[in-house]
């Protein structure tokens, strides 16, 4: 039995998001943003649960550049690179006091790729509301949802300025697991599988531009689109390996890469990026059978796979490639 996972990385399980439904499939062709790219060594940094910390394409020369570990409710929730390489933005997760005057910290902040100028962009209000995908896209807009689970369940998009003003919701909702630099694509979680939305595509609002068939796939973990928007990469476990279904948003179709062979019997979770050149990207792996989690470059035009590094601390399980 297929399951659909989103794994928020400190050792908890979530829970499934509200399926999505959309309008029938969509002919048109993606417009494809441009933005920089990276040619050189990739720069690689770790979230190492409340800090953020690069590190060399070995796994060595580790340098925490950011460190918001407060207590241990402290941890970043999810993080993204800048298009030029320069900044970052996460979410930082903040629990102080003691029941019943415990204070929640969920927010959205920035920072120069050195870990200095760290700035709040937004603050949830609300303890029933949680801060999802964010992405920083070459337009200086902010993208990123929110949700609630209980006592209803909500989802909602939203974008904002690089500087955290001009607050817009974009009145939908949906479990969105990335969107494209130009954000006129989505993909989000169904109960059949992951999805591809057009955002203009029914009458302005998100019609299904492509629907991929992973029914063969034991757990998928997220997905991205690259930096260029001419892929969607999805990682997925099939058995005792780890592939990667790479979708082409010209012509609908796919390919799968070999990542990770020969995993054992026990839970394993994983996690995939892709570096600014659209090529290059790194996929995590821990589990039942890593006492540190792994790391593997590879390459999605080439079909190599680098030899994977062990990452220095049990608590790694995302690694960010630019």
């Amino acid at each position: 039995m297929k399951t659909i996972t989103t794994f928020f990385k400190i050792c908890f399980a979530v829970i499934i998001l509200s399926m999505v439904s959309c309008s029938s499939d969509d002919s048109g062709e993606p417009n494809l943003p441009e933005g920089p790219v990276n040619t050189g060594e990739l720069k690689l940094f770790a979230i190492d649960t409340a800090k953020v910390n690069s590190i060399s394409v070995m796994g060595t020369n580790e340098q925490t550049v950011l460190n918001k570990l407060v207590n241990s409710s402290s941890y970043i929730a999810d993080f993204c690179l800048s298009p030029d390489g320069t900044q970052f933005i996460y979410v930082n997760h903040q629990m102080e006091g003691t029941v019943p005057n415990l204070v929640f910290i969920r927010e959205i902040r920035k920072a120069n790729i050195d870990g200095s100028g760290d700035v709040k962009l937004y603050e949830i209000p609300d303890n029933e509301i949680h801060i999802g995908k964010i992405k920083f896209c070459s337009d200086g807009k902010i993208f990123f949802g929110t949700y609630t689970n209980f006592p209803n369940v909500t989802r909602n998009l939203h974008l904002m300025n690089a500087d955290g003003t001009g607050l817009t919701d974009l009145n939908w909702g949906s479990d969105v697991i990335d969107v494209s630099d130009n954000r006129e694509y989505y993909l989000v979680n169904t109960s059949s599988g992951p999805q591809i939305l057009d955002a203009d595509a029914d009458n302005g609002m998100p019609g299904l531009y492509h629907a991929e068939n992973m029914s063969i796939a034991e757990t998928i973990e997220d997905g991205v689109f690259t930096a260029d928007g001419k892929f969607v990469v999805i990682p997925y476990k099939e058995g005792n390996a780890v592939k990667a279904r790479i979708i082409d948003m010209a012509t609908k179709t796919s390919e799968t890469m070999p990542l990770i062979s020969g995993l054992g019997t026990g839970w394993s979770l994983f996690h995939l990026e892709m570096a600014s050149d659209g090529k290059r990207g790194v996929i995590t792996i821990a589990g039942a059978d890593y006492t540190k989690s792994k790391t593997y470059v590879f390459n999605i035009e080439t079909g190599v796979v680098e030899a994977p590094f062990e990452n220095n601390d049990e608590n790694i399980f995302d690694v960010y490639a630019f």
